[in-house]
């Protein structure tokens, strides 16, 4: 460990971080105190109101501890850098903590945070971590702001931390001083901080800087959010403007559904409708979830029925797969932008190339002048991302589709440097929609290609998750039965939600089918297959009273179905285990199979396929690949396309 000479994200989390001596004292003495604390009871409730909606069942006291941890040294390095200034001693800043002062009105709004006191002997220990060191200009708090929200539960949220060498340079390319800005999900603060640094090196007079300052927001669900970006926008201001001084600029960020903020506003003290409009630049990374990930039922309701009046709605088929970054592209311009204002976003790539994703790409309410930002490695994240960026000019234009093909776009290395400008078209450009968004270069030689005469005759295999529940090895063969245990390869690889492991089940062979996972395709052959459990028929249908005759398969079925039942989604419509299975009828389709089937792979970067004989053995395809059936007389006299 190096010495250490100031204080920025990466000291912050070297010293107060989730492995760090601070911490297990903190929690040590956090967790003594819900025994004899009655505030804690109270506090828990309050936070569970908030963080149920954002974080469902994972919502645990252990949590709000840690929540509470770090909004109590978020409090302890405000006071300390304000003692700083102010010439305070040790006792004066350790009674401060208590204090009702401009700082805890203009940073830590919410109480349920601040349930418990700090011991002088806690607090003496961080002031003696970060005496002598400098506050740096930057968002100290990012790096632990991801510690407390694990990576987990942060994916869960779609939350995807913005590194600042990409955010700085989104911020020269876009931002210009003065311009009225939202970040509509601000996280940390990553993107108003280096806005804010921007402002306050700019060679403007201060009356200038503290406008620009106040043009400058933020909004966030999470209260979380909220105070780490005060105090991280808090800590900056201190350098440049005096504390208590009538020019010290206002903090405008807010607690906030930003696409839904009229129900927030009984929690602010102003309406929102007055920022209706009124924002010449929306910039920064919303959530990477799909209709799916939601934990509230109602809220997908409510975000299905935005997207249809966004017109970005996808088909049936793909309603699950809605995103959320594509509904806030649309959206919060709609709410916020002003006509000619432009948006700036991180973005999934699924968004150019998923086909639940073809209305969006109309870009129905955007100038022709669209740019793509791309990093072909995927530096950033661990799943394929680019930067949008648009003009809005609202939702009665006669701007044709096609006239916003081909886009600009500019690829970039991991460092951000511009490597190449080019263009990216669409595969088939429509009325309502586009399809696959390439390189030109790209689709030149797709285009060259004709579909297949087979292309219709592929169909997807059945979803048949979770795995952990059907797929197992076989321990002993009896006359009618077979006795199993859980598949060893599928628990070392199961999701800590899904992980289910049975030994000595017995169930009655008719129940025992044969399938393969993805990384068992290999080019032109099939390596292996896997048992799998299936409670069907002959016809491939599930049907109780069949099951039934079969007490074994039937206590099994019981047993998988329960663990299923109480794990799903509350808001999931698929009821039970073999529902899922058979989600869209893609397990029974697979009855009228014949003799010897096609398969490919439905995703990966190299194509894999291969035929499979199945008059032997039982096959079902699984929703990692396409196939199409064929017979022998197909084999002998293949000239035709069906």
């Amino acid at each position: 460990m190096g010495i250490r000479k100031s204080i920025n994200s990466e000291s912050i989390t070297e010293i107060f971080g989730l492995s760090s001596d601070i911490y297990r004292e903190f929690m040590s003495f956090l967790k003594e105190k819900t025994s004899n604390d009655k505030s804690y009871d109270i506090s828990l409730r309050k936070w569970k109101k908030f963080f149920t909606n954002i974080y469902g069942n994972e919502s645990s006291s252990e949590l709000f501890l840690n929540h509470t941890y770090f909004a109590l040294i978020l409090k302890i390095l405000v006071v300390y850098k304000i003692g700083l200034i102010k010439n305070l001693n040790f006792e004066e800043m350790y009674g401060s903590l208590s204090g009702n002062e401009r700082l805890n009105l203009q940073v830590f709004d919410f109480d349920f945070f601040f349930w418990i006191g700090i011991k002088k002997e806690l607090f003496k220990k961080v002031i003696d971590e970060i005496k002598g060191l400098k506050f740096e200009n930057q968002d100290i708090f990012s790096q632990l702001y991801q510690q407390i929200f694990v990576s987990d539960l942060r994916h869960k949220r779609g939350e995807f931390f913005t590194p600042s060498h990409l955010v700085k340079e989104m911020l020269i390319d876009y931002y210009k001083f003065g311009l009225k800005i939202l970040d509509p999900t601000c996280g940390s603060g990553i993107f108003l901080v280096n806005i804010i640094i921007k402002i306050l090196n700019s060679q403007n007079p201060n009356s200038l800087k503290i406008k620009a300052i106040t043009n400058v927001f933020g909004f966030d669900v999470n209260p979380l959010a909220i105070i780490t970006s005060k105090a991280n926008i808090f800590l900056l201001l201190l350098d440049y403007f005096k504390l208590g001084d009538q020019e010290f600029p206002k903090i405008s960020i807010f607690l906030c559904d930003s696409l839904f903020p009229e129900e927030y506003e009984n929690k602010i003290s102003f309406n929102f409708k007055d920022l209706y409009n009124t924002f010449d630049l929306i910039i920064g990374n919303p959530p990477w979830l799909t209709y799916k990930d939601l934990y509230d039922k109602g809220y997908q309701m409510r975000i299905r029925k935005l997207a249809n009046e966004l017109g970005i709605k996808p088909s049936s088929q793909y309603i699950t797969h809605i995103e959320l970054a594509a509904v806030f592209f649309y959206a919060i311009p709609v709410k916020f932008l002003k006509k000619n204002g432009k948006i700036f976003f991180v973005m999934p790539k699924s968004t150019l190339n998923g086909d639940h994703c073809y209305e969006f790409r109309a870009f129905s309410i955007f100038n022709v002048e669209l740019e793509i930002w791309d990093f072909p490695n995927s530096y950033f994240f661990n799943i394929d991302h680019i930067c949008l960026k648009a003009e809005y000019i609202g939702q009665d234009n006669n701007i044709l589709v096609i006239n916003r093909y081909p886009i600009k776009t500019k690829i970039f290395d991991h460092k951000i440097n511009l490597k190449e400008e080019t263009y990216y078209s669409s595969l088939k450009i429509e009325d309502d929609g586009a399809r696959l968004i390439l390189p030109n270069d790209e689709l030149e030689i797709l285009n060259r290609l004709q579909v297949s005469d087979y292309k219709k005759q592929f169909f997807q295999g059945a979803t048949l998750v979770p795995r952990t529940l059907v797929f197992f090895q076989i321990r002993k063969r009896k006359d009618h039965y077979l006795v199993i245990d859980s598949d060893p390869d599928i628990i070392s690889r199961a999701k800590e939600k899904w992980f289910f492991q049975f030994q000595n089940k017995e169930i009655e062979q008719r129940f025992h089918f044969k399938t393969f996972l993805n990384i068992h395709l290999i080019p032109f052959h099939l390596k292996s297959l896997k048992d799998v459990f299936l409670p069907i028929n002959e016809h491939l249908v599930y049907k109780p009273e069949f099951l039934q005759r079969y007490p074994k398969a039937q206590s099994f079925y019981n047993e998988v179905n329960k663990f299923y039942q109480e794990n799903k989604k509350e808001t999931s419509d698929i009821a039970t285990l073999h529902d899922n299975l058979n989600y869209w009828n893609k397990l029974q389709k697979q009855l009228n199979n014949k003799s010897y089937i096609v398969v490919y792979n439905a995703s990966g970067s190299n194509l894999k396929a291969a035929v499979i004989n199945k008059e032997d053995q039982k096959v079902i395809i699984g929703s990692e690949n396409y196939y199409f059936s064929i017979s022998l007389n197909f084999l002998q006299y293949p000239n035709r396309p069906y």
